[in-house]
């Protein structure tokens, strides 16, 4: 009798262990934990002022905030589409003018992530040319055609490595094409215009590393075949 009664006993323990699995994986497949498909980056502005434009942006965006808990340290925004698709904000005090700041939009909807980043600093009044100190790898080339000619040929350049172009500036006989890999590392054509030819450097990530070494050879590469096609 006591036999069975533990047989029984033991058998609710294994049932319910199995329940509470069950449970905690639909739990998981469904919350908005901070992912592969999140993008994160970091500001030089004070918390404050990025919590604000991080609100700011949602509603811009015409997102509708269900939660909003911060204190000066940072906090969490939790907002959804009309779609249903749903939006969380995090945003954390580093030190005293640099704040982190993660994005991701269920289900891994990197693109509206990185347009929410872009707002974001556009409203920090940060311009990624400016903001984006280089130390990466670079690589050249000399062209002979115009500087138009060339800001369309990296805008190509991009679209052909599945770069995000963030910022373009052209003035003076000098432009600039600044993007971004999927995983946020910072790419930049830096053209100058000398005589009948267009002077492109090609710089690639924040440090040197044989990974940018090979992007900047690659931008160089899809630029040139970009140039190329336009001319036939």
């Amino acid at each position: 009798m006591r036999l069975a009664m533990s047989s029984a006993a033991a058998l609710m323990l294994a049932l319910t262990a199995c329940g509470s699995g069950d449970k905690t994986s639909s739990r998981n497949q469904s919350d908005m934990g901070m992912g592969f498909n999140t993008v994160d980056r970091q500001y030089a502005k004070n918390t404050p002022d990025t919590w604000a434009a991080a609100h700011s942006t949602m509603k811009s965006f015409g997102l509708t905030i269900d939660s909003d808990r911060h204190d000066t340290m940072g906090g969490e925004l939790k907002a959804h589409r009309a779609s249903g698709d749903k939006v969380l904000v995090r945003v954390q005090s580093l030190d005293e003018k640099t704040t982190d700041v993660s994005v991701r939009v269920e289900p891994g909807i990197r693109n509206l992530a990185e347009m929410i980043h872009e707002r974001m600093a556009d409203k920090l009044g940060i311009k990624e040319a400016k903001a984006v100190l280089f130390g990466g790898n670079t690589c050249e080339g000399t062209y002979p055609t115009s500087l138009e000619n060339c800001v369309k040929a990296a805008e190509d350049a991009a679209r052909r490595l599945n770069l995000t172009v963030t910022n373009k500036e052209i003035k003076d006989g000098a432009a600039i094409v600044d993007a971004r890999e999927a995983n946020s590392n910072p790419v930049q054509f830096n053209m100058k215009r000398t005589g009948d030819h267009t002077k492109v450097t090609f710089i690639a990530g924040r440090e040197k590393t044989d990974v940018t070494r090979d992007l900047a050879n690659r931008m160089k590469a899809e630029f040139e075949a970009a140039t190329s096609a336009g001319s036939n």
